[in-house]
């Protein structure tokens, strides 16, 4: 084996994405996530020149599950360089690497990186593979305390030892064909990377109960874990925390963007095609900006000033009700149903709009939550769009839009005919899933894909989890237990208005 100082390493780099459409790629209109632009250049393209031009990067495989990597003009000089090939794989991560490691195209010893790692420098290259000399095995990370003293609000995911926390760096090195063995376990190990309990348990239950009781420290673990496979592995903890950032959400991909320009403050011109994303910041309506929910409460009162003898159906209304909880009926079906029994099945629309407005009234009294109020202006204040989004129906929630001073409204749709309000929903009911989707075409009819915004989403309601995960800024308000015990795991803001 040669020094460390001299070795040459070949790089596998993963540039394909797991199952599935990846939210990030999608929102940039790209095919694959590696092709998703961050500061003015795919995102692989920096990953590539970091490896390079490292002293000890030798010949780069790039494995992708399609060749839509050919297609991007902006990669045509990356993938003309005579050290670069681009190989086709779909059988998985340590599938892949195994059946080319020791051949031409990927000869020993073996570095293996990944395409979503923008913030990968030459130099961390050079530090970690300088240092993976030694073993058989190294795996790059993170210490928790490196990285919150430069991101105090870092959220990762932590494997939590006894003397630290560690994140991973994307960065494994694997020095001569004895490493097979953590291939193969890496085949097994894949889907659990980020479930510390089912990560430590493909080591044998001694070792993840050590690990997990915090028994032992992050190099001792990593030690522990090569000698259940017969081989020297250890943990090659970064001294930059930027090591430790790769893009798996918004906030990643915001938080990368704004290190890149920084790195790239005292160039003389920004990269070509930089700009800043168009802000935006999401309101949910009941129990976020509302005291109580509104839909069944503008029923009844339409029904107490338009049709006061259909309250006698209130019992009926109950159950349904009921047969929703059951899950005889869906939710949107359910609304169609009260509406049908409270309000009938042709309103007028002078009616509907006289009483939608009269409710609005009303509810701008002391319905709405004065630090609602103040939050929206603060936005405002800040340059932001401010939308609301909500499964209220639009025939009286643009009413109440207009009392919060909102005119960028997705919400439920309900059907018209003849100018008479009927109680079918038009298309989705503005709830769960069918929210993100509905506020993501709502933005595309704008000519706005979601790479070209920066979200910020406020809800009381774990329902909203698609567009809390989707959003670049989660804010949980007045929150149910559910959606607070996720916010407290995932380290998301809570505010509590009263």
């Amino acid at each position: 084996m040669s020094s460390g100082q001299n070795q040459i390493w070949s790089v596998a780099l993963l540039a394909g994405q797991r199952p599935g459409i990846d939210p990030l790629a999608r929102g940039f209109r790209r095919a694959s996530k590696a092709l998703i632009p961050i500061n003015g250049r795919p995102m692989i393209a920096w990953v590539v020149e970091a490896l390079l031009q490292s002293r000890h990067v030798g010949r780069i495989v790039i494995i992708a599950q399609e060749d839509t990597l050919l297609d991007d003009p902006a990669l045509a000089h990356v993938l003309n360089e005579p050290r670069i090939t681009l190989v086709s794989g779909q059988a998985g991560i340590s599938r892949n690497i195994m059946a080319l490691a020791g051949r031409a195209a990927l000869p020993w010893p073996i570095m293996i990186t990944t395409a979503d790692h923008p913030l990968l420098t030459t130099q961390m290259v050079d530090d970690f593979l300088v240092r993976a000399s030694t073993h058989d095995l190294s795996v790059g990370m993170v210490a928790r305390t490196t990285m919150l003293a430069r991101y105090p609000e870092a959220e990762r995911t932590w494997l939590r030892f006894s003397d630290d926390g560690y994140t991973g760096a994307n960065l494994f090195a694997l020095n001569s064909p004895v490493t097979w063995n953590a291939l193969q376990l890496w085949t097994l190990a894949e889907q659990d990377r980020k479930k510390a309990l089912r990560l430590f348990l493909h080591f044998g239950p001694r070792l993840a109960f050590k690990a997990l009781t915090r028994r032992v420290s992050g190099p001792e673990g990593i030690a522990l874990a090569g000698g259940r496979l017969g081989l020297s592995a250890q943990l090659v903890a970064l001294a930059d925390p930027d090591a430790g950032i790769d893009v798996d959400k918004w906030s990643d991909y915001w938080q990368a963007d704004a290190i890149l320009k920084a790195r790239a403050a005292g160039a003389a011109t920004a990269p070509s095609g930089d700009r800043a994303p168009a802000k935006i910041s999401i309101f949910d309506l009941d129990r976020t900006l509302t005291r109580q929910p509104t839909y069944t409460a503008l029923l009844l009162f339409m029904a107490w000033h338009h049709a006061r003898w259909r309250l006698v159906l209130a019992p009926l209304v109950v159950m349904a009700m009921l047969a929703y909880l059951a899950k005889l009926v869906s939710r949107a079906r359910l609304k169609e149903i009260e509406h049908a029994l409270l309000i009938g099945r042709a309103v007028p629309r002078r009616t509907v709009h006289a009483l939608a407005e009269r409710f609005a009234d009303r509810l701008d009294r002391n319905g709405f939550f004065a630090e609602g109020r103040q939050r929206i202006a603060a936005e405002r204040a800040e340059g932001r769009r401010v939308l609301l989004a909500t499964a209220a129906n639009g025939f009286y929630v643009e009413a109440l839009a207009r009392r919060l001073g909102i005119d960028e409204l997705v919400c439920t749709r309900s059907t018209w005919h003849d100018d008479q309000l009927t109680p079918a929903i038009d298309g989705d009911n503005c709830y769960g899933e069918a929210k993100r989707e509905m506020v993501e075409r709502h933005l595309e009819a704008q000519g706005l894909a979601r790479g070209d915004v920066h979200l910020r989403f406020f809800s009381d309601h774990v329902s909203d989890r698609p567009t809390f995960e989707w959003s670049d800024e989660p804010v949980a308000v007045n929150p149910s237990a559910k959606l607070r015990a996720l916010a407290t795991r995932r380290r998301w803001p809570v505010l509590n208005w009263t």
